[in-house]
């Protein structure tokens, strides 16, 4: 059994996901990542340390994949009416919209277990004629207004 104390990720991501990155202009090594199956692509489950800085906020979207999120550090309102703090838990089904999120006063840290990598990448969006778009951010594709993802330099690799 792995053991990672919290904020510290693998440091060495596959190879085939490091090819893949480094075809789409990302550091493999800085997306804080956990693989959590045998497969060798996309196919395979994956959680991700998100961490958002204060006040933060990701835009209304979803993933075509199963999606489970449970709150570490700080809170979240996550457009529910409730504010979300450590242990609470949301999930998603594929195509499911949700959000905005907006991370609180200090901040928020997530894990985000995605029943697929690929999902991941892929965001989905409501258009404005109320339809649902896709971008896949290995693309370089993004949703209409969708403000970059905050530096993740913070999170601490194990090699650190």
């Amino acid at each position: 059994m792995a053991y990672f104390p919290f904020g510290v990720h693998p440091p060495d991501p596959p190879d085939w996901f490091r090819t893949k990155m480094e075809e789409a202009g990302f550091n493999a090594n800085e997306i804080p990542l956990w693989f959590l199956g045998e497969a060798r692509d996309f196919t395979v489950p994956a959680a991700l340390l998100l961490t958002l800085p204060p006040g933060y906020v990701l835009g209304r979207h979803g993933h075509p994949c199963f999606r489970f999120e449970i709150v570490v550090q700080g809170t979240l309102d996550a457009a529910t009416g409730k504010m979300a703090g450590p242990g609470d838990v949301f999930t998603a089904r594929p195509g499911d919209l949700y959000g905005p999120h907006t991370a609180g006063l200090e901040g928020c840290t997530t894990i985000e277990i995605f029943s697929e990598l690929d999902g991941m990448f892929r965001l989905l969006y409501e258009t404005s004629d109320g339809g649902v778009g896709e971008a896949d951010i290995r693309k370089g594709e993004f949703p209409p207004n969708f403000t970059p993802f905050p530096d993740q330099s913070n999170v601490r690799s194990s090699e650190s």
